[in-house]
């Protein structure tokens, strides 16, 4: 029951409260995530001013996080939160999964926009 609570009070705190920015280490990909839709932004844009698209996403609620799953570019962008109230380099990840098979994993970086 407390669980169900706490993924109940996660899933209205992500969707009431601002978005999340996130990158990679070398901040190639940055995007930022709502509720129901992840954005990309520009390489190398640290301030995110150009956006190259908005795709919508599959969402699945984890304990205090969020996994979002989303096709850009010809590519399966799997972004794993891990807690959306204290973000990890360590626990928070995108996976990028080529059509081929070819899969690679990043760490993130993420803050609450």
């Amino acid at each position: 029951m407390k669980t169900l609570v706490m993924t109940f009070l996660t899933l209205l705190t992500f969707n009431t409260e601002a978005s999340v920015l996130c990158h990679t280490p070398r901040m190639n990909k940055i995007f930022e995530v709502s509720d129901k839709k992840v954005t990309f932004f520009n390489e190398f844009d640290s301030h995110a001013k150009r956006t190259l698209a908005s795709v919508s996403s599959r969402t699945k609620s984890v304990d205090m996080g969020v996994t979002k799953v989303v096709e850009f570019e010809n590519q399966k962008h799997t972004i794993h939160i891990a807690d959306m109230n204290s973000f990890s380099d360590v626990n928070d990840y995108i996976i990028i999964k080529s059509r081929t098979g070819h899969e690679v994993t990043y760490p993130l970086s993420c803050e609450k926009k």
